[in-house]
C-alpha cells in the first residue's frame, strides 16, 4: 500500500507534468524528453507567498528558480537601503543565471512579488548534469535579459514616475496573467524606485482617470489602453523583445 509520501510525490509528478505539458515555464517546456525526465526527477515544486525572500543579496546560492505561477523581483539595494526592481520574473525564464555561469553569490535580493509556484533545482547537480539543450536554452534567455535590463536602465534614467508606474503595472500583469494585484504602495515605491509620496499622489491620479482601482494593497486594473498610453515606449519595445525570445524556443521533441 503506497505511504502518504508516496502519494504527496505522485501528486507532484502529475503536478509538474501537467506543467509541462502546459508550457507553464518556458525553459523547461522546451527541453526534449530525455534532458526533461533528468530534470523532472530532480525537480522540485514549491508554493511559495508574496514577501518572501529567496535570495538575500550577497548570500551563496543552492537553488535556481523557474516559476511556474509565481512572480519573482530582482532588487537592487543599495547600502542606504533604497531600493529598485531590476527584474520581474515569471513564467517565461529563471533566477539564477549568474550562479549558473560560475559565481557563487547572488549579487541582488530576490523576492517572491506574485505567491505561486515554483520549480527549483539543485545548482550543483546542474553543473555536473549533462543538460546540452537546457544550456542552450538558457544562452538564449541570457540574451533576452541583457536586453530587458539595458531597456530597463535606460527608462529609470529618462523617464517619468508616471510612465515607469504604468509599465510597471503593466509588466506585472503580464507575467502573473492578473489584472488584480497585491500590492502596497511601499512595495510600488520600491519597484519603481521613486519616494512614496509621489506614488501615491499617482496611484490616486491614476485611480480619478480609470485607470486603476486601488484598495488597500490590492490594485485592479481597469484600463490596459490606457495605461500603455500612459506608459513609455519601454513597455512595447520589452513586449516585442519577449515575443522574439518566445518565438526562438524550440517545440517540445518527444
Amino acid at each position: 500500500m503506497p505511504t502518504q509520501t508516496d502519494v504527496e510525490m505522485e501528486r507532484m509528478d502529475r503536478s509538474m507534468e501537467q506543467d509541462r505539458v502546459e508550457g507553464r515555464n518556458a525553459i523547461l517546456g522546451a527541453l526534449p524528453e530525455e534532458e526533461w525526465q533528468l530534470v523532472r526527477e530532480r525537480c522540485q515544486r514549491v508554493s511559495f507567498h508574496e514577501g518572501k525572500i529567496l535570495q538575500p543579496a550577497g548570500a551563496p546560492c543552492e537553488w535556481l528558480f523557474f516559476p511556474t505561477g509565481a512572480a519573482l523581483s530582482l532588487m537592487a539595494v543599495t547600502q542606504e537601503g533604497l531600493s529598485i526592481e531590476t527584474g520581474l520574473i515569471g513564467q517565461e525564464g529563471m533566477v539564477g543565471l549568474r550562479q549558473l555561469f560560475g559565481y557563487q553569490n547572488q549579487s541582488l535580493e530576490c523576492m517572491v512579488q506574485h505567491g505561486g509556484t515554483v520549480c527549483q533545482l539543485s545548482l550543483s547537480w546542474l553543473r555536473r548534469a549533462s543538460l546540452p539543450v537546457f544550456h542552450e536554452l538558457v544562452l538564449r534567455y541570457a540574451g533576452y535579459r541583457l536586453g530587458e535590463l539595458a531597456q530597463t536602465s535606460i527608462c529609470n534614467r529618462f523617464h517619468l514616475v508616471r510612465q515607469r508606474l504604468s509599465r510597471w503595472l503593466l509588466t506585472a500583469g503580464d507575467r502573473t496573467g492578473k489584472q488584480e494585484l497585491e500590492f502596497t504602495q511601499e512595495m510600488l515605491s520600491a519597484m519603481v524606485g521613486a519616494r512614496r509620496p509621489v506614488v501615491t499622489s499617482l496611484i490616486g491620479r491614476m485611480q480619478s482617470e480609470g485607470l486603476i482601482e486601488y484598495r488597500r494593497g490590492c490594485l485592479i486594473i481597469q484600463d490596459r489602453s490606457g495605461l500603455e498610453t500612459a506608459s513609455c515606449e519601454c513597455y512595447a519595445i520589452l513586449c516585442d523583445a519577449l515575443a522574439e525570445y518566445l518565438r526562438g524556443l524550440p517545440s517540445r521533441q518527444s
